[in-house]
């Protein structure tokens, strides 16, 4: 299966093809502002134009508008056209690396929790920072101590997702997930994590900046980004030679890794560096890393950490990770919030509820249907037999029509509308509740539901007030009616304690008369 990732990052576009986890095929395109002649009408591409345009690293460049925003999607399609060319077979599946920018990092130090309470915590944060229902996001567990954990969150709005996934549309590209290059350089790391008992210090050096990444055993302690100042004196001007230039490159290089050390020293004191790995599209990474080697007094290598015998592999470190954890099934995908998600039942469960209302929604349809069919074939029979010259017969068959009329106005009157119903339930369910099953059947022509619902105990929430929260919301229901006294039973799953509430409502058919 042929996998392709592309990562945007800046100005730069990073394209990996890997043949069922392994990379078979990388190349970057650079994204450079166009800027014509003075005194000439110059188009992007022109050959006239291209002597003026800036030296690029990558083999092919790319020009777009220095002002356009996202003007990178004027780039993909040539780009995508290229990397076709390229490969000269198919594209199986198709993931995204969005640039950092797009990706909202924030800090949240919070009491020792589970992983999972500590994910719905921050989830509660970031939804109402972003005023979004369902968020797209995740957590990475940071530094801990005896009585508090550091936990990172990255937020991407629904909005850019949607945008990406357009975007890419339109180069007949379907995008199989999206995540970020955090999570795809954790992945790029996942097979040596065992060895750390300290940490190591990942450095991607590309464009004008350097990302650092400080990720632990289980986690990742320090994230920062700092610009090196690419955009040095070029050879030849102000008569800067060219190993003056290299030099000075470099020095910038290194004083910003010291400067991101620096940082990460002072917040993790007790964290020493274990090792350092260095990566990126920038050249000279043999001389950094004999440079930190020598002033860091560390081992330093440069990623990817597994060779996969590609040259330049080291410049597309993040994708090789993403790669390897799609084909593993541990990749982080960020997407909006599916069908699944906006309803509060497990998704097996859910399933088989959706699919038996709708079974009992089709045969009350065909049931009406047929009595409505019967009556009217009665009510025809009744009119051909009736002579016009029996007037007794014909006044007792037209009563006998308007009572059949209304028994089928009764039978088609006491519809019940299920949507507004699990609506209702999948908004005000009380936190901490989950719906176990929901059982409907009719008895003395009335709608009965059976709610059977569970909750863990907990010496936080009372049983009275856990109780008194869900019947409150049954009584506010307008779909929900006459409900019994609850039963409340106490069973053990997986070695934790629940309670077992269930009740009975008289659902409220629909009002045909609004």
């Amino acid at each position: 299966m042929n996998t392709l990732i592309i990562e945007i990052h800046d100005s730069c576009l990073r394209a990996l093809l890997s043949h069922d986890g392994v990379p078979a095929y990388c190349r970057a395109f650079d994204f450079a502002p166009f800027a014509p002649p003075s005194g000439t009408d110059a188009e992007p591409g022109d050959a006239s134009a291209n002597k003026h345009a800036p030296k690029a690293d990558a083999p092919l460049l790319i020009y777009n508008s220095a002002e356009e925003k996202n003007s990178w999607r004027r780039a993909l399609t040539p780009i995508i056209t290229q990397i076709r060319s390229d490969i000269k077979g198919s594209i199986d599946a198709t993931h995204l690396i969005i640039p950092s920018d797009e990706v909202t990092i924030a800090t949240h130090h919070l009491p020792k929790m589970s992983r999972a309470d500590a994910k719905k915590l921050i989830g509660n944060i970031i939804r109402k920072e972003s005023k979004e229902d369902f968020p797209p996001y995740s957590i990475i567990p940071g530094a801990t101590d005896q009585k508090t954990q550091t936990w990172y969150s990255l937020f991407i709005p629904t909005s850019t997702l949607q945008n990406y996934r357009k975007a890419f549309s339109a180069c007949g590209l379907r995008l199989g997930s999206i995540t970020t290059s955090v999570n795809a350089m954790i992945n790029a790391f996942q097979s040596v994590r065992e060895a750390i008992f300290n940490t190591y210090a990942i450095f991607e050096i590309q464009h004008g900046f350097v990302d650092a990444f400080y990720i632990s055993s289980d986690g990742i302690l320090h994230i920062e980004r700092l610009p090196y100042a690419a955009s040095a004196t070029l050879p030849g001007e102000g008569n800067v030679t060219v190993e003056k230039a290299q030099k000075n490159r470099l020095f910038k290089i290194l004083n910003t890794i010291f400067s991101i050390n620096s940082n990460y020293q002072n917040t993790n004191p007790r964290t020493p560096v274990q090792m350092v790995w260095i990566c990126g599209l920038e050249g000279g990474l043999e001389e950094i890393a004999a440079t930190i080697k020598e002033a860091m007094g560390v081992e330093v290598a440069i990623a990817p950490a597994i060779p996969g015998g590609l040259p330049g592999e080291s410049g597309f470190v993040p994708l090789a990770g993403l790669a390897s954890a799609l084909l593993q099934g541990t990749a982080t995908a960020y997407s909006a919030a599916d069908f699944f998600q906006r309803f509060p039942l497990r998704k097996t469960s859910g399933s088989i509820i959706y699919v038996a209302t709708a079974v009992a929604a089709l045969l009350m349809l065909g049931y009406n249907e047929r009595e409505y069919r019967n009556l009217r074939s009665q009510v025809q029979h009744a009119q051909v037999a009736v002579s016009p010259r029996q007037d007794l017969v014909r006044a007792t068959a037209a009563a006998a029509d308007a009572r059949r009329l209304e028994t089928l106005k009764n039978l088609t009157s006491g519809q019940i509308v299920f949507y507004n119903l699990f609506r209702q339930l999948a908004n005000d369910l009380p936190d901490g509740v989950f719906l176990e099953s929901l059982e409907f059947h009719l008895k003395d022509g009335k709608g009965l539901l059976g709610i059977s619902a569970m909750a863990q105990q907990s010496d936080k929430i009372g049983e009275n007030m856990l109780l008194s929260r869900l019947m409150q919301m049954l009584d506010r229901s307008p779909a929900l009616k006459n409900h019994t006294e609850p039963a409340i039973t106490v069973v053990t799953k997986a070695n934790e304690r629940y309670l077992k509430i269930s009740v009975t409502s008289e659902v409220t058919p629909l009002d045909t008369s609004k």
